[in-house]
């Protein structure tokens, strides 16, 4: 299982889901002794005779997917060894636990509301201006933000180029026309009057004040002082989460997964099946026949 591990790690798993996976992986190839199958060997139809295995071991639905999903990794890298034709594990999946679809969305009127009434007068509220735009255009995650370096930044060509992030794709968007001027005054004057008043050098884009170099807490802040004025905001993956929906009723699919660094089509379709809900709920409000 060595390298099985290492091409989890290659992945950029936490440490406890590839001991998760590592874990269930080992099972797998458990049952296969048992069978006399190798994993080139092994079917739809064999993974099928498994889960009905677990079903009367008394597994849960989410216990059994849990198990699946070792599984669909340890024959992709079967595959990818090619000691596997394909992955017939890939599409498997025990149908019974409600799908988490996203909630609570923003409407664009909100988010823009958000972005346009925040008015930034010192250098920390303009570097916080630049998280804003970020977060609404581009709809990165804390993460993305804390890894972004100025060369990421492309001001001519007008777009920004997204670093891997453990569970996120690397990718490279366009800014919009409203996040050019404030990225150039902040590259060339803000930052640099920042990392003065730290007193301490950085690669990084987004600058902070004090010891830590990471944006957890500037970030926190900016959530407290936004909710003040804007109830509605709940959390900054609220923003992401509102901006993805908005995305997939203009976009097509494959352009949102990329835009939003799924590294899966299905993260990306959970956002049509929220958008096909929240059309159901209007027409059942406002049918005729109500």
């Amino acid at each position: 299982m060595k390298g099985f591990s290492e091409y989890l790690q290659g992945l950029q798993y936490r440490p406890s889901s590839i001991s998760n996976i590592l874990r269930n992986a080992r099972r797998f190839t458990q049952w296969l002794d048992r069978e006399n199958l190798t994993a080139g060997q092994c079917t739809y139809s064999d993974l099928l005779s498994l889960v009905k295995h677990f079903r009367e071991q008394n597994y849960s639905i989410h216990n059994i997917n849990c198990h699946i999903g070792g599984i669909q990794h340890y024959l992709e890298y079967q595959r990818q060894q090619g000691k596997a034709s394909h992955n017939p594990a890939v599409n498997l999946r025990v149908k019974g636990t409600r799908e988490q679809l996203p909630s609570d969305l923003l409407s664009r009127h909100q988010i823009e509301q958000i972005y346009e009434q925040y008015q930034p007068e010192t250098p920390v509220q303009k570097r916080n201006k630049i998280i804003l735009g970020l977060l609404v255009n581009q709809a990165l995650v804390r993460e993305e933000l804390q890894n972004l370096e100025p060369r990421d930044i492309n001001l001519q060509k007008g777009n920004i180029r997204i670093r891997k992030a453990i569970r996120l794709q690397e990718r490279t968007l366009k800014l919009s026309a409203s996040q050019i001027l404030p990225l150039q005054e902040y590259i060339n004057d803000v930052r640099p009057a920042l990392l003065k008043l730290k007193c301490q050098e950085s690669e990084k884009l987004l600058i902070t004040i004090g010891e830590s170099q990471h944006i957890k807490e500037t970030m926190r802040e900016l959530l407290n002082g936004l909710q003040k004025k804007h109830p509605f905001l709940r959390s900054f993956i609220q923003i992401r989460t509102s901006m993805i929906s908005i995305w997939i009723k203009e976009r097509n699919i494959r352009e949102v997964q990329y835009m939003a660094g799924h590294n899966s089509i299905l993260n990306t379709q959970r956002y049509v099946r929220a958008n096909l809900d929240e059309l159901k709920n209007q027409l059942d409000l406002f049918h005729p026949l109500r």
